[in-house]
């Protein structure tokens, strides 16, 4: 009788949980998140799988702290061998997705891909400050219909970038980000695995700033001026004065960055007005650049050959 029991209480463990959390492990998690100016949040998460267990892996869930969640299927934001379709549903505290591969994942096997997605609602904006919490949580596996825990390897590769707006600062962040980039106008804060781990909380605040705006307003005239100056001396033109003012312009404009970095505003704004006006000499430069000049073809004129032709001819009729 105890063996029956036993029997039973075995089955239906396995019938509650299909797999273990063991046979079925997270190996990357990487997020890509870009806020947007208007408060919406593009969020691309790259997906490594493995299933070692005896049961096919049929798709993932996560929750999105969000109410209004728009799954976007393209190849940028979404790929893998596999494909996926969502279904989502409101559960407390946001969205809950759950990703069904279009092939499940045969045990031995891994699913690896990429996940978009939009959401509202996540950054929360007073006046002209942003602030944005990320719970980098690991999803759940869908094994049988059922729901299952995931392991995480001790080498996962968990890594995390947010794109502020642009013209906004970092004014702070937790945890510490390996790196602070500046990328096309906007701020960077990156996350490595030694920084990152799953069940941490990112937690930015952002905000607009003046000087930073200005930064970036020579940045996008030092990139247009840059393919301007390319497309005129594939021209023909003679650009060298052009070429001199841009790289004096990005020069100041680097040193204004690295001065709004260390919060040295004033000077920031000093070395952004020289990189103004490089950027404005280099442009007037370019509406004045004229074609190189190509040597013409000389005429030929009657020398020497002349001469031999006309005493030939002389001969020729003494003959």
């Amino acid at each position: 009788m105890i063996k029956k029991i036993l029997v039973y209480f075995l089955i239906l463990l396995l019938v509650a949980d299909p797999a273990s959390a063991g046979e079925v492990s997270l190996t990357r998690w990487v997020l890509n998140v870009t806020l947007d100016e208007s408060g919406i949040v593009e969020e691309v998460i790259q997906v490594e799988i493995q299933n070692a267990g005896s049961l096919p892996l049929d798709g993932i869930s996560f929750i999105v702290p969000s109410s209004t969640v728009t799954m976007i299927y393209d190849f940028s934001h979404t790929f893998s061998s596999y494909g996926q379709t969502g279904q989502q549903q409101a559960v407390s505290g946001g969205t809950r997705v759950d990703l069904s591969f279009n092939q499940s994942v045969k045990p031995g096997d891994k699913w690896s891909g990429r996940i978009g997605y939009t959401a509202e609602n996540m950054a929360v904006k007073v006046g002209s400050d942003y602030s944005l919490d990320l719970l980098v949580d690991a999803p759940q596996a869908i094994v049988s219909g059922k729901n299952v825990v995931l392991s995480i390897t001790p080498d996962a590769d968990i890594r995390a970038q947010v794109f502020l707006p642009r013209s906004y600062e970092l004014t702070s962040v937790q945890p510490d980000p390996f790196r602070k980039l500046f990328q096309y106008g906007r701020m960077v804060p990156t996350w490595t695995p030694e920084k990152l781990h799953i069940g941490d909380t990112i937690r930015i605040k952002s905000s607009y700033s003046d000087v930073l705006a200005k930064i970036v307003n020579n940045d996008d005239r030092a990139r247009k001026l840059k393919a301007d100056i390319k497309d005129a001396k594939d021209a023909g033109k003679i650009v060298q004065d052009a070429e001199t003012y841009l790289a004096n312009g990005n020069e100041n404009n680097n040193k204004a960055f690295a001065s709004f970095g260390g919060k040295d505003y004033s000077v920031a704004l000093q070395y952004a007005g020289y990189s103004k006006d490089e950027l404005t000499k280099a442009e007037n430069s370019l509406i004045g650049s004229t074609a190189k000049a190509t040597p013409k073809a000389t005429e030929k004129t009657p020398g020497f050959e002349a001469y031999i032709f006309g005493f030939a001819l002389l001969l020729l009729r003494n003959v």
